[in-house]
């Protein structure tokens, strides 16, 4: 490239939290300073500064490195001025594309001061190792933070920027959560409200005509900040303060997935990984009161005209057609029929008709028979359950999680295929045309595979939650021996769903199969 008589010069300067520990020399102003002289010291003209003070080198999600660009493709700029390579960036593979692709295919002179880098000149061999370098000393780097802070979640200490809605960190130690008691007493009326039989929904539509601050602008007020402006309760916020675990005295972190130092986006992880710490920080709500609205959330409620949940709306269902089947009034009697088979008659289903009382009276004799059974041989009827119920759900997660391995060696994989090609264009092994063509190829195919991650974890995650556990079912069943009266509680706590099958007459007399599905083992059959 020749060079020109001129040049409009973008002056990028970069710092990241990391840097701030290097001392004047690595900030922002004893940046610009170096830089804007180098520019009056050869002629040119500084067209602007392009400052991002606070951002990681990894990737370049960067405001001002993307305003650069801009001004890049709108002509304003032709030559770029760093400090060094790793003001530019940490990633050597994203660098090496700016500085070896990017720059050059626009006709744009790249300078890194201090590294004697110079696009002008042919002895700019050393620029790749300098960026391998740089990620290399971001890697480490990551590697030791990460492990600081695991260390400390695994000690129970709170490590996040901000304490969950009714708690607030320890003035005398920030890793520790302490009870703040205007949020507290939100928090304790959403559990019992819920537990009331209240839903999400509800419960925030009540906070709301209260003018109760959410937790957002609540955080904002405890923080002495105005709020620019005024966020009211969602039923997900609502949700999430009744599933969390912070209430009941447990510090839960290790939520997020970031095995990797450059990997973007995070992602949740299994629950089974969490980092529970039990008894970190003073409960809000009582052990008891928390597993209860837990149960409470499990099961869907619907309610009546008077406000009241139906009893077993979210647990009936029809065999055939999967429709939940809803409750009705004629002559005074209540019952059930398949909500498909209502909207649209005999061609999609039938009626699967059955007396309220009827059904609970059969489901209350299921109850008993299996309670007397757990509560006279519970080793004999846990030995009875795993062999009816086999291994599938076994079989499935081994045959998942063997998916999965495949799936992250080929991500894994997909990585070391790109930083070969980079290595191959830098060598001169590879044209620009056939490096784009075989990166762009790459580069479409991870977030395929990425997704197809998501989706084995997910699937992993569920099946290992549904994973049958007759002991659990044996010992919560026992209680129920002599049970006279079925409610929505007990329900929750017992059953997943109920199925209803079509009447027959068999005999001259009326037979209707009805299936309890148990939480933990399924329908139950050891007749």
């Amino acid at each position: 490239m020749k060079e020109h008589k001129l040049y409009n010069v973008g002056i990028y300067c970069r710092l990241s939290k990391d840097d701030i520990g290097a001392g004047d020399s690595s900030s922002i102003t004893s940046q610009k300073e170096m830089l804007a002289k180098y520019v009056r010291d050869h002629d040119w003209t500084a067209v602007d500064f392009y400052v991002d003070d606070g951002y990681t080198g990894m990737n370049y999600n960067r405001p001002d490195f993307k305003r650069m660009i801009e001004d890049i493709e709108m002509g304003k700029i032709n030559l770029v001025l760093v400090k060094d390579l790793s003001r530019l960036g940490r990633n050597y593979i994203l660098t090496g594309q700016y500085t070896d692709i990017y720059f050059p295919d626009r006709g744009v002179r790249f300078v890194a001061l201090n590294d004697g880098i110079d696009s002008l000149r042919e002895d700019n061999d050393i620029a790749p190792f300098r960026n391998i370098l740089n990620q290399m000393y971001s890697a480490d780097l990551s590697k030791k933070v990460r492990s600081a802070v695991r260390a400390k979640k695994q000690r129970g200490e709170f490590v996040a920027s901000y304490a969950p809605y009714g708690y607030q960190k320890d003035p005398a130690n920030k890793n520790r959560l302490i009870i703040e008691e205007t949020g507290a007493v939100i928090v304790k009326r959403i559990y019992e409200l819920c537990a009331s039989g209240h839903g999400c929904p509800y419960i925030a539509k009540i906070l709301n005509r209260e003018k109760i601050p959410s937790p957002r602008n609540h955080g904002e007020l405890q923080r002495g900040q105005t709020p620019k402006r005024k966020y009211e309760w969602a039923p997900e916020a609502i949700h999430a303060i009744l599933r969390s675990r912070y209430y009941k005295g447990d510090m839960v972190q290790g939520t997020i997935d970031c095995p990797r130092f450059k990997r973007t986006p995070n992602k949740r992880k299994p629950s089974e990984q969490w980092i529970i710490t039990p008894n970190t920080h003073q409960a809000i709500i009582n052990d008891e009161l928390w597993h209860y609205v837990q149960n409470c959330l499990n099961t869907r409620k619907r309610v009546q005209r008077n406000g009241e949940p139906q009893l077993f709306n979210g647990f009936i269902k029809c065999p055939d057609c999967g429709y939940a089947l809803g409750c009705a009034r004629r002559y005074n009697t209540e019952y059930y029929s398949c909500g498909l088979y209502r909207r649209k008659g005999a061609n999609y289903c039938s009626p699967h008709y059955i007396n309220k009382k009827v059904l609970i009276e059969a489901i209350l004799d299921d109850i008993r028979r299996h309670a007397k059974l757990a509560a006279a041989d519970a080793d004999g009827l846990a030995a009875k359950l795993a062999a009816e119920n086999g291994g599938a759900e076994e079989k499935q997660i081994q045959a998942l999680s063997s998916e999965l391995k495949s799936a992250e060696t080929r991500y894994a994989e997909l990585d070391r295929i790109m930083e070969q090609l980079y290595e191959d264009k830098v060598a001169g092994r590879l044209t620009n045309g056939r490096f784009q063509k075989l990166s762009g190829k790459y580069e479409a195919e991870q977030p395929l595979v990425e997704k197809k991650l998501e989706v084995l974890k997910a699937d992993i995650e569920r099946l290992s939650a549904d994973r049958q556990d007759a002991s659990a079912w044996i010992e919560t069943i026992k209680k129920y021996t002599d049970i006279q009266e079925l409610d929505r509680t007990v329900l929750g706590e017992l059953v997943e769903k109920i199925t209803v099958g079509e009447a027959q007459v068999i005999d001259g007399v009326k037979h209707i199969e009805i299936t309890v599905y148990y939480r933990f083992v399924g329908a139950v059959n050891l007749q």
